[in-house]
């Protein structure tokens, strides 16, 4: 049985070998992430592969938004800034910029103490879904903030 990235590939009708190729990922770990229920993708995987998808079969960029609507259909649902909306500009850009690690790891459902532990050896990477979940609920466009993190992604670079 496949994962919900493998199934989304598939109904791309998108050949993961080539994905893997031009993505510069292992065509194993392409296969794992597709097929195996307990590998997780990086928010780097994730972009690489699902772009990497939609170019190859000439679709717009904004089918991105569909990916991950169909990829993560159950991920939290979190805004971070309803609770500041009767606040001044200013201080919702403040409290924007000053979230807490509980409150964060609390609303998207990362195990408490992850974002503190990030890059140590019990936890080197952030999840794509956990990534995705905080930049929605930051209000911020996932597809534009992946750009900003990761760059735009071409195929074969």
């Amino acid at each position: 049985m496949g994962t919900p990235l493998g199934k989304y590939i598939d109904s791309l009708k998108a050949n993961k070998s080539k994905i893997a190729d031009l993505s510069n990922l292992k065509r194993q770990r392409v296969s794992d992430l597709s097929n195996k229920e307990n590998t997780k993708a990086t928010p780097l995987e994730f972009y690489k592969i699902v772009i990497t998808a939609i170019l190859l079969k000439d679709l717009p960029e904004e089918e991105f938004y569909n990916a991950i609507n169909e990829i993560f259909p159950n991920r939290p649902k979190v805004d971070f800034l309803n609770e500041f909306e009767h606040l001044s500009p200013e201080v919702r850009f403040i409290q924007k910029h000053c979230l807490t690690q509980k409150r964060i790891e609390d609303n998207i459902g990362m195990s408490d103490g992850k974002i503190s532990r990030l890059g140590s050896e019990d936890v080197k990477e952030i999840l794509a879904v956990e990534l995705i979940c905080f930049i929605e609920g930051l209000g911020l466009d996932v597809l534009e903030t992946f750009k900003e993190i990761y760059g735009d992604v071409k195929a074969g670079e």
